[in-house]
């Protein structure tokens, strides 16, 4: 009975790792460093981000952002084409709204940034960073 178990769990691995193409095998992990600044609050520029141990093949970073305490609220982010830059300037992300918590009250937002390879799907890499807003 334990033998048919195990070869359930490593076909159901094996499962998954097929259906899973867009991940890399050995997917190493971003540093992800961020700063809120005076044009943070309730608008569409980004903060400046910073990322850290990026792969050499990576082409493009893609960045989202999300309120802990209101997973609902989309706050989007953006993809941009990887320079060589550790830095993502602020107001670089298209598709962002930034933090807006109500009047007297602190949230905890994440960001996310995965790099991706050339073909704009596969993910090579990936970290995160959370800070509260205001802090």
């Amino acid at each position: 009975m334990k033998n048919k178990i195990f070869q359930f769990f490593i076909a159901l691995s094996v499962i998954y790792s097929c259906n899973n193409p867009e991940s890399s095998e050995k997917e190493a992990i971003l540093k992800v460093e961020f700063q809120w600044t005076e044009n943070s609050s309730c608008k569409g520029l980004s903060p400046p981000i910073r990322v850290l141990d990026i792969p050499q093949n990576t082409s493009f970073l893609k960045v989202n952002m999300i309120d802990l305490d209101m997973p609902a609220v989309k706050h989007g982010g953006g993809e941009i084409p990887y320079d060589g830059s550790s830095k993502i300037k602020e107001g670089a992300l298209d598709s962002y709204y930034g933090p807006c918590p109500l009047p007297g009250s602190v949230h905890s937002y994440e960001i996310t940034v995965q790099a991706l390879a050339s073909d704009d799907k596969t993910v090579i890499s990936q970290g995160k960073a959370i800070r509260k807003y205001p802090d």
